[in-house]
């Protein structure tokens, strides 16, 4: 008998398991791939392996403004996947250990819940095992979407972004049905790489969990680097030309229109995955976005939790993450329960791009009394120096007492950087706070914040003042 069973070994199912384990449960871990989900084997980890070596690829390229003339320079593809293959393998071998080392049985297989209490695990050799368990955390996570054409096409004619870790060879062209997170990294990476890279959306904007105006600023700077991004786009069908290219035919404004590329890749977002467990059969509340829980990640269904994307507050693995951490913390009698306000949205293109907290237009919405600052990193000496100062930073503050409500940033380094605003937000702090009582190492891209939180309380002093009345 175990205390818990997780479904799902992805970064909300491996965590909660190591952290019930922590907590002195006695724990197993289903899985039928390889323990990391689709974060550490398919997403997050691959993603950012290829695109850390597109930034020094064209940092490489960039070198003769920096006094640096090297010589020809070559991609070597095979290297480039090998790379990425092997820093995949040395965090999912860390993780193993770690399930190992904290006493959680894993079980090599497709888990399935007959009734609550019971785990059926068909193994992978082709035998079977049932357990037996207090509770049951359900983290099998999601599957990417699908365009609205007949599956027959999708097969053919599309890849998916698993598909694109893997590319034998840098495609000449790319097409892109998708204008989120995923779809922008990946247009980043493959244009650093020489491909013609094209996007296609149906709404309006990118990178939909970012601030309006940072959306905005973003699309000229994909023009700038090559990436075009079309709006307004009805996918209809996707077919084959002679030479053996894809020819996607489309809609926009009511008038046929067509794109084609070597090769399409659907990058529309993601749908939860239930992994076959029959939650009509258990009772278990869902929804169009995924399984119901309330606060303490608890079902419907006494027994039964439910963490991860097959959740769909957030498609995000930190979290997942979290999400795990306080399910097994309820479980075991520590009432735990998450912030939602407060999670940082980052996109790791070229430049990067993160938020966290209200957006503009969303505070607005709210009710809110807001003075907006923004600094740009043109006048960021660390961000000069490094030869990265395109974007900003844009605060979100109540006019009255200058209380932050929301950070976004476009520019170098943004994903790190956020958390400085993360943990300003989660504190109640006030742009003052920031911009008069907390000293910034100089010369750093933080500063760069600081100097916004100055624009709430009076003017930043690194750029030049707003023209006054006469």
């Amino acid at each position: 008998m175990f205390d818990i069973i997780v479904i799902g070994g992805g970064p909300g199912g491996y965590v909660a398991a190591i952290k019930g384990a922590q907590l002195g449960a006695k724990v197993a871990l289903v899985e039928d791939r390889r323990v990391g989900g689709c974060c550490l084997n398919r997403g997050c980890i691959p993603t950012k392996a290829l695109v850390r070596t597109a930034e020094i690829y064209l940092d490489m390229k960039h070198g003769p403004a920096f006094g640096l003339t090297p010589g020809e320079i070559k991609v070597d593809w095979g290297t480039v996947i090998a790379r990425k293959d092997k820093v995949v393998h040395q965090l999912t071998s860390g993780v193993e250990l770690l399930l190992k080392s904290n006493g959680v049985a894993l079980y090599d297989g497709r888990g399935s819940i007959p009734k609550p209490g019971v785990v059926e695990v068909a193994l992978k050799d082709g035998g079977k095992e049932v357990l037996e368990t207090k509770n049951i955390i359900i983290a099998t996570g999601s599957l990417e979407q699908s365009p609205p054409i007949p599956e027959e096409q999708v097969r053919a004619h599309t890849v998916t972004s698993e598909d694109a870790l893997d590319f034998d060879h840098v495609p000449e062209s790319l097409l892109i049905i998708g204008g989120g997170v995923l779809g922008i990294e990946f247009a980043c990476v493959y244009n650093a790489f020489g491909s013609k890279v094209t996007a296609v959306k149906r709404g309006p904007g990118i990178l939909p969990p970012i601030d309006e105006e940072l959306q905005t600023r973003m699309i000229p700077v994909l023009k700038r680097a090559g990436i075009t991004v079309n709006h307004g786009i009805y996918v209809k069908e996707i077919t084959e030309t002679a030479d053996g290219k894809k020819r996607l035919v489309a809609e926009k404004d009511g008038a046929p229109t067509e794109f084609v590329a070597e090769r399409v890749l659907l990058a529309l977002g993601r749908v939860p995955n239930y992994g076959g467990i029959d939650l009509d059969a258990l009772g278990v509340q869902y929804e169009k976005r995924g399984i119901k829980t309330d606060a303490q990640m608890r079902t419907n269904v006494p027994g039964i939790y439910a963490i991860g994307d097959v959740v769909g507050r957030y498609w995000l693995a930190p979290v997942a993450s979290a999400e795990g951490v306080v399910a097994v913390e309820n479980i075991t009698g520590h009432p735990a329960q998450i912030d939602y306000s407060i999670i940082p949205s980052c996109v790791f293109s070229i430049p990067e791009v993160a938020s966290v907290g209200l957006k503009e237009k969303e505070a607005r919405d709210k009710g809110f009394e807001v003075k907006v600052s923004k600094f740009p990193f043109t006048a960021n000496g660390r961000a000069l120096a490094m030869g990265e100062a395109e974007g900003i930073v844009k605060v979100v503050a109540q006019a009255g007492d200058g209380k932050l409500l929301g950070v976004h940033i476009l520019g170098p380094r943004a994903t790190d950087l956020i958390h400085e605003a993360s943990i300003a937000l989660k504190l109640g702090a006030k742009a003052a706070d920031i911009a008069d009582i907390l000293v910034h190492a100089h010369p750093t891209l933080s500063e760069a914040f600081m100097e916004a939180c100055e624009g709430i309380t009076g003017e930043p002093i690194h750029i030049a003042p707003r023209r006054r009345a006469q």
